[in-house]
Parts: structure tokens; C-alpha cells; sequence
């Protein structure tokens, strides 16, 4: 009786462990710097169809809190910040004006190869954002103001353990932020998508 006992003991504890093993987590806080890309946008005011931006290339900086989930899985809220500076406006080129976008989204990511040293993943991300334009010019008149928009993102990148606890990471992003509406200063509506791409250092730490 007493050897049944301990054999059943034996087993719960096993199948315990492997709930616990199923069910772990570990969280992590994650930062995160590059360079960002934005793409020519194009924006649309009322009586005019078109008008095309252009941007110098600008930086980002991005800071995550999530948890690692079994087979791979990476769940995290990011708060992320882009700027870059117009290079032209209409095809008229641009002596001032700076774009910032502040945005929040939840992201998801699979790797390929848990616990791998090495291990490619990809990703991708859903949130809000919001664009500030502040000394556009735009002929006769000036733009220095925000609006928000649905913010996304795809990734795509690989992951490099330097040990148990902190994680190195190299990835690329398209990050988009639609139709985000505005009006300069002489009250004329208009909006504008905002598309850049991104080359991101990482560093994440696990506790």
C-alpha cells in the first residue's frame, strides 16, 4: 500500500511538473534604437487630389514590456518614437518642417528555433499612433499639429542569446500609420499616410 502510494506521488508530481513546464513564462523588458526610412506618402487635401511628402532619413527608439510563452510564441505592449525631417512637399523643397510619430501596439512574434542560440523570427503588430507635423510650409500656408491614426507593423528578424536571461536582436520593420487627419493654418483639412522602414537594434532582458 504504502509503495502504491508513493508510485501515485511519484506520478503527480511528474504530471504537476509538466502543467507547470506547459504553462511557464518568462517575462522580459525589451529597448530598442535605428534608423528609420520613411517612404514618400502621399496626402490628400480638399480641391487638391495629390500632394506628395518626402522625408530625410531620422531615427526611433522603442520600449517593450512582455512574456516569452511556450513553442515560441512572444507576446509584448510596445511604445515606440520616429522622427524625421521633410526633404520636400509637393515636389517643392522643404527648408523647415519635422515629422514625429509616437505609437503603442501590441505585438506577436513566433520563433523558429526556441532556445536556439540563434533563432529567426517574425512578427507583427496592431495599435495607434499618432503623427506630429510641426514648420511645414506648404505654400501660402503652415502646418504644426497632430492626428492619430491605426498604427501597424510587420517584422522580421533574428534573435542572439548572450545568456540565459538577456537576448540580442537585429530585425526589420515596415511600420505604417493610415490616413491621419490634419489642417494647416489656413484651416484647409487634409490627410496623410505615413509608411517607413526600419533597421532595429534590440536588447531584451528576461526575469
Amino acid at each position: 500500500m504504502r509503495r502504491t502510494i508513493r508510485i501515485m506521488a511519484v506520478a503527480v508530481a511528474c504530471l504537476t511538473a509538466g502543467a507547470a513546464d506547459a504553462l511557464a513564462q518568462t517575462y522580459y523588458f525589451a529597448v530598442g534604437g535605428g534608423y528609420n526610412y520613411p517612404h514618400d506618402s502621399i496626402s490628400q487635401a480638399d480641391g487638391v487630389d495629390e500632394l506628395e511628402a518626402a522625408y530625410d532619413p531620422g531615427s526611433t527608439a522603442t520600449l517593450a514590456f512582455g512574456f516569452e510563452w511556450v513553442d515560441g510564441w512572444r507576446f509584448e505592449g510596445e511604445a515606440s518614437w520616429r522622427r524625421a525631417e521633410f526633404d520636400s512637399f509637393d515636389n517643392v523643397p522643404a527648408d523647415t518642417g519635422r515629422a514625429e510619430i509616437y505609437a503603442a501596439l501590441i505585438n506577436v512574434y513566433y520563433g523558429f528555433r526556441e532556445g536556439a542560440t540563434v533563432n529567426p523570427y517574425l512578427g507583427g503588430g496592431l495599435g495607434v499612433g499618432r503623427l506630429a507635423v510641426s514648420e511645414l510650409a506648404i505654400g501660402a500656408a503652415t502646418v504644426d499639429g497632430f492626428g492619430g491614426g491605426m498604427a501597424w507593423q510587420g517584422i522580421a528578424g533574428v534573435d542572439f542569446a548572450l545568456s540565459p536571461s538577456w537576448t540580442l536582436s537585429l530585425d526589420y520593420r515596415y511600420f505604417a500609420v493610415d490616413e491621419v487627419k490634419m489642417m494647416d493654418s489656413l484651416q484647409v483639412p487634409f490627410k496623410i499616410d505615413y509608411q517607413a522602414s526600419t533597421a532595429m537594434l534590440g536588447l531584451r532582458v528576461g526575469f
